[in-house]
């Protein structure tokens, strides 16, 4: 027999059978509703447990658990779209995540489901901008993760020496019959096919022109015949107008993980974090006045009925939401605090969770910190009561800002209700 559990409430009955099941997609049991056999019903009682076993605490800048999973999370954008991958920051663990159907959709954000044989799920969100184009400078250009070194005001006549490493989005149109896989050498003196070679391409998205200076200039080529490396003897000289693409280095993302272990039980841990170059940042007691922070959530939720000692009903899934937090900084009448709430729930299919909300607690600030954490209490429906705790931490600003107050927050949550545990995580930009 199945372990016995609380009994639901009738209001959390009610909300199930307006729509919280049946929330479809595929995966597993984080990622869909389970029905009412006899192994969906242990699944989603194995998600329960996991859920009631991920509270969040610890209130400094590292989230810990029990069996942590540290994900490295990277995200490109190529001008079209983002693309995310994740890795594994440390651990036992080998092998690779493959990308899987996508989860559900949040305005603003990207979001990419990974698996990992069987048992194993991932979803992450993250709220990567398309790629600024700004004036083809050398401040600008500075901006660039792969560019270091350039100073002055003006491009020099001469143009600019190319960073090693650094070939984004080159577009040959000389170098069609040159070999694919392999590189090539031009002499910048000489005749015939030793000739100087010039062709037009692009440097960090700004067209121009490519030109050899040295006495021989190399060019690596990928299996299309386009130029993937040169050496320091080629230069670049922008076109009139040309733009530089700067990537958004300042984006946050967060997720969650869950794992079916080898004896048949679930683990679950939800995550966030910034990209790099938008580290975390600690409050000050210079820091004054308010901030709001917008952003979404994403997570797991589980139920399960009981009657005469048994469980009749157990559902799971997946769920995305809206994240708004108000921080009051330090000053002649503010000590340091910040609270929040998690509200408009949607299932996987996309539907409203109506009755969902989770607050955030008002919980301090301390000075020096980036890092916090407090309780959480919460509602799925009418007349219904939960607790649980929360914790984040503050990024930013990135250098192109002038506020000294955080630009972000990210964190993550859980709450638990008689027959309900509900946990996720969340990412929020300063919107005033």
């Amino acid at each position: 027999d199945m372990p016995a559990r609380k009994k639901l409430t009738t209001a959390i009955l009610a909300a199930a059978a307006l729509g919280l099941v049946g929330c479809g997609g595929s995966g597993g049991g984080g990622g869909s509703a389970s029905g009412n056999s006899a192994a969906d019903m242990e699944r989603a009682q194995l998600v329960a447990d996991a859920l009631e076993a991920a509270r969040a605490t610890g209130a400094d800048d590292t989230f810990r658990d029990a069996h942590r999973f540290a994900p490295k999370v990277t995200a490109e954008h190529d001008g079209r779209s983002v693309k995310i991958a994740v890795m594994e920051d440390g651990g036992s663990r080998t092998g690779v995540f493959e990308e899987g159907d996508r989860p559900a959709r949040i305005d603003g954000w990207t979001g990419v489901r990974f698996k990992r044989g069987e048992g194993e799920e991932i979803v992450v969100y993250a709220d990567m901008a398309a790629p600024e184009a700004v004036a083809f400078t050398p401040e600008n250009l500075n901006r660039l993760d792969g560019v270091s070194g350039l100073s002055g005001e003006t491009i020099p006549a001469s143009g600019l020496a190319i960073e090693a490493g650094y070939w984004p989005l080159i577009r040959s149109t000389s170098l069609t019959a040159a070999p694919r896989n392999g590189s090539i050498t031009h002499n910048a003196e000489g005749t015939g096919a030793d000739a100087g070679l010039d062709f037009k391409g692009t440097f960090a998205g700004g067209r121009g022109e490519y030109r050899c200076t040295g006495s021989a200039c190399s060019v690596a080529l990928d299996d299309r015949g386009a130029p993937t490396a040169m050496d320091r003897a080629w230069i670049f000289e922008p076109d009139d107008g040309a733009m530089v693409l700067v990537p958004d280095y300042a984006h946050v993302y967060f997720g969650w993980w869950l794992n079916e272990t080898d004896d048949g039980a679930y683990r679950f841990q939800s995550f966030a974090g910034a990209a790099a170059d938008l580290p975390t940042h600690a409050v000050t007691a210079a820091m004054e006045g308010s901030a709001t922070y917008r952003g979404a959530a994403a997570g797991v939720w589980a139920t399960e009925e009981v009657s005469g000692g048994r469980v009749t009903a157990a559902s799971s899934g997946a769920f995305t939401a809206q994240a708004t937090l108000t921080a009051n900084f330090f000053g002649p009448l503010d000590i340091g605090v910040v609270e929040g709430t998690i509200d408009s729930f949607r299932n996987a299919a996309g539907r409203a969770m109506t009755g969902w909300s989770v607050t955030l607690k008002k919980t301090g600030l301390t000075a020096g910190q980036a890092g916090f954490a407090g309780e959480t209490g919460g509602t799925v429906g009418a007349n219904t009561s939960g607790s649980g705790s929360w914790e984040g931490r503050f990024h930013g600003p990135d250098g192109a800002e002038t506020d000294p107050r955080p630009s972000d927050v990210t964190g993550r949550f859980d709450v638990h209700f008689p027959g309900t545990h509900v946990a996720g995580a969340f990412g929020a930009a300063r919107s005033r």
